[in-house]
């Protein structure tokens, strides 16, 4: 195979993850778990542009057309878009691509930037549109970015967050950014760091709807081909650690120190002798998860499992980890609850549940967001985050 970025040939496999299913298609019934499709999980390291990109891509359509991750059921992420909207509010017109369920689109409207979201799920941009939030229904393509530019004008602002790693072709997104964005424009895009990934063991982050884990480096070599430049960059919380990256055309602003920083830093550690190490880490981390919940199973306690993020399918699915080990797992959003988890079949219930059910150890999957969680369930619990696998207070 090719990279994807740059068409090198120089591009090697450094982990499989077995077969894994879709990750945000959760079956509602037992009727469904034979019509699960499972695909090749295997990562791939590019020596050119120092990118890593999937082994198998599965249709965006398919993949985004009927989805089940609501934004703002999460409350860290709310404050997160309060922030970034503070960032953009003297802008003239912002375009949030992948906008969901109007996370960002809701603080903007509240400070009186105009702001229109684009949003490729069907049932997602329903919801927002029904909050008043402004929503194209659609992939954000060329014909988009014509048809947005045409009744709306140029853009002084797009923003993608967490959307960049999902696109199939973003040599297209590019293109299309190119034809909305005003003179001197910034286009803003948020993307779960292939550095904190590597550092933190974070392999549970690899699945089927993310196609490309960036790094700075790959990303600067990507949007040099289209005549635009990293200006600025960031290291933002979000999804594990994420990078928040500032581009525009090229020679429109002087890129900033901490672009040439973190380039250079990661010239040290993005190799792939550094990759095979983490593939030896993931197998530890993941027989060392497992057994300490078969040692729970073994002492008589009950464990359940709080939140069902994407991520939750790559562990499970990696470490044949079912209810068996897991009873149940809680999610605060209305679209995941009275499912089950890909692949493992884990049942998805709302916090209620855990009034009568009354387990004594939660697995916190949902672990960026654990004081949060600790808050909402009164710290009632013996907590154990899966990666790395550890009891905390």
């Amino acid at each position: 195979m090719k990279c994807a970025l740059c068409d090198s040939e120089a591009i090697n496999e450094f982990l499989d993850l077995g077969r894994q299913p879709l990750a945000n298609k959760y079956p509602t019934s037992v009727d469904e778990f034979d019509r699960e499709d499972f695909f090749p999980l295997t990562m791939h390291f590019c020596s050119t542009c120092k990118n890593v990109q999937l082994g198998t891509m599965i249709s965006r359509q398919r993949m985004f057309e009927d989805y089940y991750y609501l934004s703002s059921i999460n409350q860290g992420l709310v404050r997160h878009f309060e922030g970034l909207a503070k960032i953009l509010s003297r802008s003239q017109f912002v375009v949030d691509v992948g906008s969901n369920d109007g996370i960002l689109l809701k603080p903007l409207k509240q400070l009186g930037v105009r702001a229109i979201g684009v949003e490729p799920s069907i049932n997602v941009s329903k919801i927002a549109n029904d909050a008043g939030l402004e929503t194209i229904c659609s992939f954000f393509d060329v014909p988009a970015a014509q048809k947005i530019q045409r009744e709306y004008g140029k853009s002084d602002a797009i923003v993608a967050s967490s959307v960049f790693t999902h696109l199939d072709n973003p040599h297209e997104f590019i293109e299309a950014a190119k034809i909305l964005l005003a003179p001197g424009g910034r286009l803003i895009i948020e993307v779960e760091y292939i550095g904190n990934i590597l550092s933190h063991t974070q392999f549970e982050r690899f699945y089927l709807d993310r196609i490309f884990y960036y790094s700075l480096t790959s990303l600067g070599a990507l949007f040099q081909r289209h005549a635009m430049e990293v200006t600025d960059v960031e290291q933002i919380e979000p999804h594990g650690g994420s990078l928040r990256v500032t581009i525009q055309q090229h020679g429109e602003s002087a890129p900033s120190v901490r672009v040439s920083d973190l380039i250079n830093d990661e010239k040290k550690w993005l190799t792939l002798p550094e990759l095979e190490k983490f593939k030896t880490e993931v197998s530890t981390q993941t027989a060392a998860f497992r057994a300490a919940l078969e040692n729970y199973k073994k002492s008589g306690l009950k464990v359940a499992g709080y939140g069902a993020p994407a991520r939750v399918s790559t562990i499970c699915n990696f470490g044949r980890i079912g209810p068996e080990l897991i009873e149940f797992t809680v999610d605060d959003s209305p679209l995941k609850q009275n499912r089950f988890t890909p692949g493992t079949h884990i049942p998805i219930v709302k916090a209620t549940h855990l009034d009568t059910a009354r387990p004594d150890v939660l697995v916190v999957f949902a672990y960026e967001y654990f004081d949060d969680i600790k808050k909402k369930t009164r710290g009632s619990y013996r907590y154990f985050l899966p990666i790395p696998p550890r009891e905390i207070q």
